[in-house]
């Protein structure tokens, strides 16, 4: 009966790890620490030149509906697997960019984190970039009438 009971929790605990489309979240070793933002903070900032909203969603989402003032830089790929893909992307988005980064998603996971992790790789200085905690979600939870379409 204890083998049973623990068997159950490792695999409890395991799925706990367990993000979006089946990746690892940011509890991974393999993936750069993400720092988050909640949907208040994130309005509380809109507007303001010192932040870049990036809606990391694929581009057909974004363009059927993002959050006033953000940039579509779709990561799709790299959470398919093409990391080169990412990265590319990253660093074109952020190509002469000093700003801070608010990374916007479907949940705050897998895109986020491909992002966080393409980011860190290109270099950008991580303490200027946050995920927006929930991602869409959580955004159109909270503020459905500050939406673009």
């Amino acid at each position: 009966m204890k083998k049973l009971s623990a068997l159950a929790l490792s695999l409890v605990l395991m799925f706990s790890l367990v993000g979006c489309g089946g990746k690892a979240d940011s509890a991974s070793a393999d993936n750069a620490p993400m720092q988050y933002m909640t949907s208040q903070e994130l309005s509380d900032v809109l507007g303001n030149e010192d932040y870049v909203i990036l809606d990391v969603r694929k581009a057909a989402d974004f363009e059927e509906a993002h959050i006033p003032g953000a940039v579509s830089a779709d990561m799709d790929a790299a959470v398919n697997g093409d990391t080169q893909a990412g990265l590319d992307t990253m660093t074109k988005a952020t190509e002469g960019m000093d700003e801070n980064l608010v990374l916007v998603c479907y949940s705050g996971k897998s895109y986020a984190q491909a992002s966080t992790n393409a980011l860190k790789e290109a270099g950008y200085d991580m303490s200027k970039v946050y995920t927006l905690e929930g991602g869409m979600k959580s955004w159109n939870q909270d503020f459905a009438d500050k939406i673009e379409k």
